[in-house]
């Protein structure tokens, strides 16, 4: 299991260090509210509430640098919240959150994932509650008509998006589309693929077949690919020249491995994008419920969409700098894949095309 880290805002130099500490920059003492005069209108009680509490602990299933880079611009942005972040995969957060909120003493105000068919059973149970803040309600930037289920309390609040790849030394032409996988020369283990293990996987695998067809997907299985069970394991097995391409790949980690060396580059398919939906819940039973909705507040506006989302997509419009598109053009997910039955079924017909 993850464990908890807590990340702490980047304070600034001279003067300004000097005004959060409480003193102007020739040491003379200074009105502490000064340091909160940027936050204004419907926010400001909502901030000082938040500042009271102190902290908001928060779950969330995004890469370690987003996670990171999310709490410290929020600690910028509201100077006195600490932002406690505990990192884990859906598979891990999950059991722990049920542990949690069968004891009567769940530990997380704010909670982001991927399974929102979970999330939705929950909130039927009452686990969530609302934010009127202007931006979860719908008064920003964020189209709370579109992307908030009233009914059980789920935000969605951004995707992460995933696409095909290749090693720019074996490969030194690129790929143009999905399709190109299924040339025989990457027969023979020399195409990577992510395993069906879990529901995002079935939505994945059933959208690919959906979108390129059956002929497509059963030649792919066909070409003997070499499987792998992450997203980290196929950028290393690609970079490495241990496969020549790859069916899935998270743009922010291609990115990063670039950014080492690693010969290795993606393209965004013209035929469609498909993405993992990102949601998020307030804990009804929240420590800190203020600081709970300010933190939703701050992961739904233009600065922390682009932070979370960084190649990925948006469900602000127009999406910020840096983020590749907006959710609604995600394939929509259906919660009923996220059933025990379903998932065996995927997983069944996976492992007959492509073991």
């Amino acid at each position: 299991m993850s464990k908890r880290r807590t990340y702490s805002g980047l304070l600034a130099l001279g003067a300004t260090a000097a005004l959060l500490a409480g003193c102007s920059a020739d040491g003379s003492a200074t009105d502490a509210s000064a340091a909160d005069a940027h936050v204004t209108g419907p926010l400001a009680d909502l901030y000082a509430a938040a500042k009271k509490e102190g902290k908001v602990t928060v779950y969330e299933n995004a890469s370690p640098d987003a996670v990171a880079a999310l709490a410290e611009g929020f600690e910028k942005m509201y100077p006195g919240i600490k932002v406690e972040a505990v990192r884990l995969p859906d598979a891990q957060m999950i059991p722990r959150l049920e542990t949690e909120l069968s004891s009567g003493a769940p530990t997380a105000d704010f909670i982001e994932n991927a399974s929102p068919g979970w999330l939705i059973a929950q909130g039927a149970k009452g686990a969530w509650v609302a934010s009127d803040a202007p931006q979860a309600g719908g008064k920003g930037s964020y189209d709370a008509a579109k992307y908030f289920d009233a009914k059980n309390k789920v935000y969605e609040v951004g995707g992460s998006v995933t696409t095909f790849a290749w090693n720019t030394e074996l490969v030194p032409d690129g790929i143009k589309d999905y399709p190109d996988l299924a040339d025989p020369k990457f027969g023979g283990g020399k195409v990577g693929v992510l395993e069906l293990a879990s529901a995002p996987g079935a939505v994945y695998y059933n959208w690919l077949e959906k979108t390129f067809g059956t002929t497509f997907y059963d030649t792919l299985g066909a070409q003997k690919p070499r499987i792998y069970p992450s997203t980290t394991d196929i950028v290393q097995a690609l970079g490495s020249g241990e496969i020549y391409a790859t069916n899935w790949v998270v743009p922010t980690l291609l990115e990063q491995a670039k950014a080492d060396g690693a010969p290795v580059a993606y393209a965004m398919s013209p035929t469609g994008t498909f993405g993992l939906h990102g949601y998020g819940v307030i804990n009804a039973k929240a420590k800190n419920p203020n600081a709970a909705k300010l933190y939703l507040e701050y992961v739904l506006s233009p600065e922390g969409q682009a932070q979370i989302w960084a190649l990925g997509a948006s469900v602000v419009s127009p999406p910020p700098e840096g983020v590749l598109t907006t959710n609604d053009k995600l394939p929509p997910w259906d919660p009923a894949q996220e059933t025990t039955q379903k998932l065996e079924a995927a997983r069944a017909s996976w492992d007959a095309a492509y073991r």
